[in-house]
């Protein structure tokens, strides 16, 4: 005779969800401090301030961290690029412009900070490794688009330019960015801000 299945009760359920998130924020912690190859999930379990035996109840192994955290981050950065990459911002101050898309990802990398260990180590399944490069590839097409709609006139071999250009001064003032908090923090955002500015401002002049 077959017996139905209960569902556990909602307060195990919430404990459940909150060991889950607690083990993520470890393991979070662990593959930025570490990276993903020395990280053990001894030291995440440590951190967690769990035991072992409690982390293998939710995820077997390192690599199952590494995919759940990579597919959250998939998510979010999916989510910058759709608030971020419209038309809507392409003809406001540059000033405006440059807040519009360089806050969003400054705050995705600041809620990511294992995204570049588990990435680079590709420490996540094929699937999910080709979501993250499609998005890294489709960022200065659409930088490009928003350029174009700004100065329609311009060549587009000298937006293409200046659309990869400024991504490489984002991707490289990023090291720089992320451990400073405080007053550093904003001044070295405001310094990669000015930076932005002084050179697109040129190529982004409306025609005389």
């Amino acid at each position: 005779m077959k017996t139905d299945q209960k569902e556990p009760p909602p307060r195990r359920q919430k404990r459940g969800k909150q060991r889950i998130e607690s083990l993520l924020h470890a393991a979070e912690e662990v593959f930025a401090e570490t990276g993903y190859e020395r990280a053990t999930t001894n030291a995440i379990a440590a951190r967690a301030s769990v035991s072992p035996g409690t982390l293998y109840q939710f995820f077997p192994n390192k690599a199952a961290l590494a995919e759940a955290l990579g597919r959250r981050y998939a998510a979010d950065l999916e989510s910058v690029h759709e608030r971020v990459f419209h038309d809507g911002i392409a003809t406001a101050p540059l000033p405006d412009l440059i807040n519009a898309t360089i806050n969003p990802f400054l705050q995705f990398h600041r809620r990511a900070p294992a995204f570049e260990a588990l990435f680079l180590a590709a420490a996540v399944s094929p699937d999910l490794a080709r979501r993250i490069q499609f998005l890294h590839d489709t960022v200065s097409s659409r930088i490009v688009r928003l350029f174009r709609h700004r100065t329609p006139f311009a060549k587009i071999e000298d937006l293409r330019w200046a659309a990869e250009t400024s991504v490489a001064i984002l991707r490289g003032s990023l090291p720089l960015i992320m451990p400073l908090k405080g007053g550093q923090r904003r001044r070295a955002i405001r310094e990669l801000k000015i930076a932005l500015a002084r050179y697109l401002d040129p190529i982004l002049a409306p025609p005389v």
